[in-house]
């Protein structure tokens, strides 16, 4: 996956950090944590900028404490190699957003895990299934 903006990189970060019906955390409690880890003052502005896609809030060293705090390898809001945990980001989203709580993928060895392009194949199959007429929510 090329090109998938900063904003909506971080805006993943934000929709993954909560239960299924619980809201995002707010732009308040990120940037307190930013700034905890940064050791300086980091106002709830600067997240909300990266939010909308004000490229110029951008510091490396913010976008660090970002990946950070929400335990994302600081490359997924870095210029490039992020695509494949961009896409188990988008994964558990559909997860957890489609009301799975279980998912066995078998292979035939024990110790592998499903690569990026099986993910990615099983995004819509999940996204269809939360919109499944008669499905609990």
């Amino acid at each position: 996956m090329n090109g998938v903006p900063l904003s909506v990189r971080v805006n993943r970060l934000f929709a993954l950090a909560h239960e299924l019906d619980d809201p995002e955390p707010g732009t308040e409690v990120v940037a307190a944590s930013v700034s905890r880890i940064l050791g300086r003052i980091v106002e709830p502005s600067v997240i909300d900028s990266l939010r909308r896609g004000e490229e110029h809030a951008a510091q490396a060293e913010v976008l660090r404490a970002v990946a950070q705090h929400f335990s994302a390898p600081e490359q997924y809001l870095a210029a490039d190699g992020y695509g494949d945990y961009d896409t188990l980001v988008r994964f558990k989203i559909a997860v957890r957003d489609a009301g799975v709580q279980h998912l066995s993928m078998r292979s035939l060895d024990a110790a592998a895990l499903p690569t990026a392009d099986e993910m990615e194949s099983l995004i819509p199959v999940l996204e269809n299934l939360r919109r499944t007429p008669g499905r609990p929510a």
